[in-house]
Parts: C-alpha cells; sequence; structure tokens
C-alpha cells in the first residue's frame, strides 16, 4: 500500500542510477512533494530530482503477542 511520496535526487544525472532521499519527509499526495520539487527547481534548476511512491508492506501474518 503507498503511504506516501519522497522526494529523491538523481546523483549521476540523467544517466540510470539510485536516487537518493532529499530529506526524511514523506509527502501525503504526488501534488504536494511535486510542489517542493518545483521549489527547489527556482534555486537549482540544474538540479535532477523525482518524486518516489513511499509502499509499506502488507503483512499476511498477524505479529503474536505471546
Amino acid at each position: 500500500m503507498i503511504i506516501g511520496f519522497v522526494l529523491l535526487v538523481s546523483a549521476c544525472g540523467t544517466d540510470f542510477c539510485d536516487a537518493m532521499p532529499v530529506s526524511d519527509d514523506i509527502y501525503l499526495n504526488q501534488e504536494s512533494c511535486q510542489l517542493v520539487l518545483d521549489a527547489i527547481h527556482e534555486r537549482r534548476p540544474e538540479a535532477i530530482l523525482l518524486c518516489g511512491e513511499v509502499w509499506r508492506e502488507e503483512s499476511d501474518d498477524k505479529e503474536s503477542t505471546d
């Protein structure tokens, strides 16, 4: 299940590589993430930024409280 979106930066420009989180912030929707991305691009237009989904794994097992 998607729990939000995180702002990521590509360390190697447009080449394929793993993107790294800009901060620990998780945005509730993609629009909120995009607003922050746009604000950063105003100051640093050369930065390769993107919004990525944050997923929480759904567990079929219920934790026991023994």
